[in-house]
């Protein structure tokens, strides 16, 4: 990292994580300005079941063009209130040393992390970035409800700029705290081909992204269950027992195709495949506050896109989108859709929206955000 400005990124997750909101984002500022991406801090401990020295390894590492990795060890037990002080001390500690080592002068500090505080010492445009509804989201998280709200709280009267994901979680939190939040919505990689696929698609739903609590199950269901063929892709990360169930229940049953994880290059020729992309989720806080990655990323591929009702989806504000209001509308929907023949301008005109909110367009956005809190008013 040898540029005179650099935007210090506080993610959520790992790097070498599942590849969600943060990385996405943050391999695209990457190609704009550079970037240190400071990993959650990590203990021996983490390192013995998270996957050795090489997965946790302290110290800093290009990991993508214009991005470097930070990676801080810190003692065991860093969660504990009494330790998160001084997990806080050796954190801050070890971003101002990468920073010195670079040269890099500070642009921004973005947090976007439920459990990470704006590290001291560190100058630059305070941005606070809500990629979900933390405390909604809390327990299927496993993190506790009252630190991560006082953390936010914190957050938000430090923050030079507060962001949400979506529409929605912007208007909660600027009722909950009486602060402007701007909306900073996920994005997709668009394919760069607006060649049509060799074959048509196969008349089959397709349901990518992580299985856990947020989709609903009587959906799944009745996409089956109307004869519907289903290839699932994604790993699951479910904690309750009753999504477990219903998890194993569907995955089993006949018509439907686990597949699991597959490597990132592998998915767009699973996805050109498929007749139509899945967003099946139930009506939750959470949910209403989120904004699904997959939605943009089955247009971005040319796929039609049935989904439960969303505010993210109305903000999206595209005929592009199909919008089931119960289990069998949703179900019909997705029938009809496999029904239509192929229409390969109507694939073309999926991807052109994609285009306008691709990851390189919600970087330009975020550089403007600080930009425009730069020349805006004194910076702490």
């Amino acid at each position: 990292m040898t540029s005179p400005s650099a935007i210090v990124y506080l993610a959520g997750t790992r790097w070498d994580g599942v590849a969600g909101t943060d990385r996405r984002l943050v391999t695209a500022i990457g190609e704009r300005v550079p970037v240190l991406w400071v990993d959650p801090p990590f203990s021996l401990a983490t390192r013995r079941r998270g996957g050795g020295r090489e997965a946790n390894r302290a110290g800093r590492s290009p990991v993508a063009p214009g991005v470097s990795r930070l990676q801080t060890l810190v003692l065991p037990g860093a969660s504990r209130p009494g330790m998160r002080v001084v997990t806080r001390l050796l954190l801050e500690r070890s971003i101002r040393s990468a920073l010195r080592s670079s040269g890099a002068s500070v642009l921004a500090v973005v947090v976007a992390s439920p459990r990470e505080s704006f590290p001291r010492g560190v100058a630059g445009v305070r941005v606070l970035y809500v990629t979900d509804d933390w405390i909604a989201g809390a327990e299927m998280m496993g993190l506790p409800v009252a630190h991560l709200a006082a953390g936010l709280e914190h957050n938000v009267r430090e923050a030079d700029v507060v962001a949400a994901v979506s529409p929605d979680l912007a208007a909660q939190l600027e009722l909950r705290f009486g602060a402007a939040v701007q909306v900073l919505a996920n994005g997709c990689d668009p394919v760069e081909s607006d060649a049509a696929p060799s074959a048509p698609p196969d008349d089959v739903a397709g349901l990518v992204g992580q299985l856990n609590e947020r989709l609903d199950p009587a959906v799944l269901e009745a996409v089956r269950a109307g004869g519907t063929r289903l290839v699932v892709i994604g790993p699951r990360t479910d904690r309750q027992p009753e999504t477990r169930e219903s998890l194993d229940r569907i995955l089993a049953a006949d018509g439907v195709t686990w597949q699991g994880e597959v490597p990132a290059g592998e998915l767009p020729r699973q996805l050109s495949r498929m007749g139509v992309g899945l967003t099946p989720y139930s009506d939750t806080e959470f949910n209403r506050a989120s904004f699904p990655l997959k939605i943009l990323e089955y247009l971005a591929n040319g796929l039609p896109v049935v989904s439960t009702d969303l505010p993210a989806v109305r903000w999206l504000n595209t005929d592009l989108i199909e919008v089931g209001t119960d289990p069998e509308d949703f179900a019909r929907r997705v029938r009809a859709v496999l029904s239509r023949p192929f229409d390969g301008e109507e694939r073309l005109r999926r991807i052109a929206f994609a285009r306008t909110h691709s990851w390189r367009t919600r970087a330009d956005q975020l550089l403007a955000i600080v930009r425009e809190a730069r020349q805006a008013r004194p910076l702490r």
